[in-house]
């Protein structure tokens, strides 16, 4: 996964120098959003932590309306998700739940490093824009995702006891493939604030915890 997110950077990067020195067209841009997670809905006992950054990489194909300070794109790129809790993912007669970390181990005080599950989304991002002659910049749109990679990722503590223990688990049943909901961007220039509001949720329904994320944070769109 790692090296699937290096070529679309390189790409995304290639492409935007290209378009600075007037070789690609002015109608794509490039993007990266910087942004946390707030997870909703949480299972009783579970706590997501308050700050799980995570990033979106993307490129753009922009039409202009004519006569007009709107524009339509519609484009392809990454997302990553990086949602940290106390709880330990489990999966029970084919439901998946989250189990509390203990907060002890054979009588002695419990802990760990990283407890996370990273989600990892191809997604098509469409959106209509509203840009000033001052550089004020207005975008509405709508983002559907499939996941491409998921995984959990744990250091700490054994909770069965014994030595500290490192654990990567790709074997995730349950999870929805699919992710879609509303986007929002408003800003100056190239920075922008930027916010996802997920309606389909991380599990699917009936086999696992109802809970979904919102994003909210940085955009960065040189073009």
């Amino acid at each position: 996964m790692r090296k699937l997110l290096a070529i679309v950077a390189a790409l995304f990067i290639t492409a935007s120098l290209q378009a600075q020195t007037g070789s690609f067209t002015e109608r794509f841009n490039t993007g990266v959003d910087i942004f946390n997670d707030f997870v909703q809905d949480s299972p009783e006992g579970i706590d997501f932590r308050d700050i799980n950054p995570g990033f979106n990489i993307y490129g753009l194909y922009s039409y202009q309306i004519p006569k007009s300070n709107f524009s339509l794109a519609i484009g392809l790129g990454l997302g990553m998700h990086n949602l940290h809790s106390n709880g330990l993912l489990r999966d029970t007669s084919n439901v998946s739940y989250f189990e509390p970390f203990p907060d002890k181990i054979n009588g002695a005080d419990a802990d760990y490093k990283t407890n996370k599950l990273q989600l990892t989304y191809l997604d098509i991002p469409a959106e209509i824009r509203f840009k000033s002659k001052s550089g004020i910049r207005v975008a509405l749109g709508i983002k559907a995702g499939y996941l491409i990679s998921a995984h959990t990722k744990f250091r700490g503590d054994n909770p069965e006891g014994g030595r500290v223990i490192k654990i990567k688990e790709s074997r995730l049943p349950n999870l929805e493939k699919w992710r879609f909901g509303p986007t929002f961007q408003v800003g100056y220039k190239w920075v922008n604030f930027t916010g996802f509001y997920s309606l389909s949720k991380i599990f699917t329904e009936g086999a696992g915890p109802y809970i979904y994320p919102i994003s909210v944070g940085i955009s960065l769109r040189p073009f």
